[in-house]
């Protein structure tokens, strides 16, 4: 009698033990996500004009997206302001990447926004930086809009009412300090829900 118990209890443990390997085997396998908006940072946001917060571009041929780490008080990846008194937008995006080791920005500033249509972005005399590295990874860590360079915007959504700016945009920027070395940018895309002043 004790050794059918016995064997019950085996029985009973085993088949646990084997339903808890077969579900940890089952939540290791992941399907990568190239859902368009989603958190894969391989995949550019679509364009959109409904203030959905997104950015994305190509940085020399790599997919750059807007993304930050989860933070206190929330992570913000796409941050900037659209001011009334002097029709100026400036918009940074932000991205993060612990496990690559990557940590960038690009900033745009657009003056005389009205209404939709091609701009050209500010170089502040070829000063205004374009792209900033924080970590190393190009060879220089700021690179600037110049005069000489591509530097368009295209507006495509423009409504102050309902707070949002939508666009796509390219842009070559450079560094005095790094000769030859330029940053490419295209394919850029943004939807913007604006904090006005």
């Amino acid at each position: 009698m004790k050794d059918t118990i016995r064997r019950r209890i085996v029985k009973k443990e085993l088949l646990f033990l084997l339903v808890i390997a077969m579900l940890c085997g089952a939540s290791s396998c992941k399907k990568e996500n190239t859902e368009p908006n989603s958190s894969n940072p391989n995949v550019l946001p679509p364009l959109t004009h409904e203030g959905k917060n997104t950015f994305g571009c190509k940085v020399n041929g790599e997919v750059w997206v807007a993304q930050m780490p989860f933070a206190v008080g929330g992570a913000i990846a796409l941050e900037g302001t659209y001011y009334t008194n002097t029709n100026m937008m400036y918009l940074v995006a932000k991205r993060k990447l612990e496990e690559e080791g990557k940590f960038d920005r690009i900033d745009i500033l657009v003056e005389n926004l009205i209404q939709n249509g091609d701009y050209v972005m500010l170089t502040d005399d070829n000063q205004m930086r374009g792209f900033t590295d924080y970590e190393g990874n190009y060879n220089c860590s700021t690179y600037r809009y110049n005069d000489d360079l591509l530097r368009r915007v295209i507006i495509t959504y423009f409504s102050p009412s309902q707070g949002i700016i939508s666009g796509t945009f390219e842009m070559d920027l450079i560094n005095p300090s790094c000769p030859g070395d330029t940053i490419r940018i295209r394919e850029g895309r943004f939807d913007w829900r604006m904090t006005v002043y």
